[in-house]
């Protein structure tokens, strides 16, 4: 995995709604939570997706962008993003070229790991989460450091505003 407060790689992939997703586009202008998961219809995969689409709205009220990442299809992707409702969007991998660049592949590259990545709006990684079978924490994490990022930054505007008096 990578590490807290190193720059977040950047990438471009397609999303199963038709879209493209670049990083770099959302520099600052979102945070951006990136999760890598193994397979889309598996039972922890999709216990996982259904996790974070019932707190959608709480991720976007942090100012949050999420992005589910995997090497399936789009079509694969658009098929488990209808059938369970997911507000959010799911990126193809298909070589495996970002799981790979935020560690997340393993077993020579034929397998993706459980890993959550918060990046903040300047590209920085401000959390990691990685369980493999306690996946509820990953949210539990999200928001910690999501909340934390919101009031770092809402201290540092004060801060700017207080000394420009």
């Amino acid at each position: 995995m990578l590490r807290i407060d190193s720059p977040a790689p950047d990438f471009e992939l397609q999303l199963h709604n038709g879209l493209r997703f670049r990083l770099s586009d959302q520099t600052g202008q979102k945070y951006v939570i990136l999760y890598f998961y193994p397979r889309d219809f598996t039972w922890g995969c999709t216990k996982e997706g259904c996790l974070f689409a019932d707190h959608i709205l709480e991720i976007e009220s942090l100012d949050a962008v999420l992005i589910g990442i995997n090497n399936e299809s789009v079509e694969q992707h658009r098929k488990f993003a209808e059938k369970y409702r997911f507000p959010f969007a799911l990126a193809s991998d298909p070589h495996l070229e970002v799981c790979h660049n935020y560690r997340a592949s393993w077993l020579g590259g034929k397998a993706i790991r459980r890993v959550t990545y918060i990046i903040d709006k300047n590209r920085m990684i401000k959390g990691i989460a990685h369980h493999e079978l306690l996946i509820d924490r990953h949210w539990k994490h999200v928001k910690r450091v999501l909340v934390r990022l919101r009031e770092d930054e809402a201290l540092r505007t004060y801060n700017r505003k207080a000394w420009n008096l």
